[in-house]
């Protein structure tokens, strides 16, 4: 595919990249030979976010001399790596990399930084996202959602479902995605200890010790068709809780105190450690998110949204 430079000179987007929560979480061990885990999830995009800007420059004659430096990444957030470590690097050397694009264009990536990290909330999967339908949109790709979620795939286990959002069902190990009807509007409170975990390890140790359950997705997502929220919601579970709550003491007190203030449900999200707490309106919210501050390191008020990415 043929990119007009002209059209892209020094041209700027910037995007809102929503974090995610799993709702329900079932794992399977050690089943597939690619080293990932088969899961069924329901997952749910969240309003805290964080945003990137991007911006693409075609690049002059001396600068493909040193075209290892096509893509540079700055960020708020000193915690995070700025090299081919960081996922929206992936993100846009595939793209480049994909539409003969690498030397001839360069990209400047902006990340500022509120979903924490290694948290469970898929900070780094929604920001890789992000890049693939930036870099979509500057460089007039115009590629289908499908092509967008097949080179998602290639990136992180999360990143095809933050490309959409909203309520979905995640299979295999994440990359199948099956997009549900939309929750309806919940306050979410979301609350750490900032212990960090690598999700690699915890699934490491619950093929250790977790406890392999069958799966009821199936029930569940006929919850949410016949909007049956009550059943729905007393049937979640995360498979990958108890191995992170043996770790870390704060998941299950933070857990705790939410359902005493009136939240529900309350669960960890993904490998942990950040639990989430529904809330039936904003007094109850504002309740579970001042409580839950007492004994947390990061208490964050959300909401439940339809979709990950948005336009600034």
């Amino acid at each position: 595919m043929k990119v007009d430079g002209s059209k892209i000179l020094n041209k700027k987007l910037k995007l809102k990249a929503s974090g995610k929560i799993n709702l329900y979480l079932n794992v399977k061990k050690n089943g597939r030979d690619d080293g990932y885990h088969e899961i069924k999830s329901i997952m749910q995009s969240v309003s805290l976010s964080d945003e990137l800007c991007f911006e693409v420059s075609a690049r002059g004659t001396d600068d493909r001399k040193h075209y290892e430096n096509d893509i540079s990444i700055t960020s708020n957030n000193i915690n995070i790596p700025l090299d081919e470590k960081n996922l929206v690097h992936k993100a846009a050397l595939l793209m480049l990399e994909s539409f003969n694009l690498k030397e001839k264009y360069n990209v400047a990536i902006n990340i500022t930084k509120h979903i924490p990290v290694c948290a469970g909330l898929a900070g780094g999967s929604t920001n890789a996202a992000a890049t693939l339908v930036a870099l979509d949109k500057l460089f007039n790709l115009n590629l289908e959602t499908g092509n967008l979620m097949e080179l998602a795939s290639k990136i992180g286990s999360d990143v095809p479902f933050c490309i959409n959002g909203g309520t979905a069902l995640a299979e295999g190990r994440g990359e199948k995605i099956t997009r549900l009807p939309d929750l309806p509007f919940y306050w979410v409170v979301l609350a750490n200890n900032d212990k960090k975990f690598l999700t690699r390890d915890v699934y490491k140790k619950f093929d250790l010790v977790g406890k392999e359950k069958k799966s009821i997705h199936i029930d569940l997502t006929n919850n949410i068709a016949e909007k049956k929220f009550e059943d729905f919601f007393r049937g979640l579970e995360n498979d990958l809780e108890s191995v992170t709550a043996g770790e870390d003491e704060m998941v299950s007190l933070i857990k705790q105190k939410a359902l005493a203030l009136g939240a529900f449900p309350v669960q960890m999200t993904g490998s942990g450690p950040t639990v989430f707490a529904f809330c039936s309106d904003l007094e109850v919210a504002r309740r579970v998110c001042d409580g839950l501050d007492t004994i947390a390191n990061e208490t964050f008020l959300s909401y439940t949204v339809s979709k990950s990415l948005s336009f600034v």
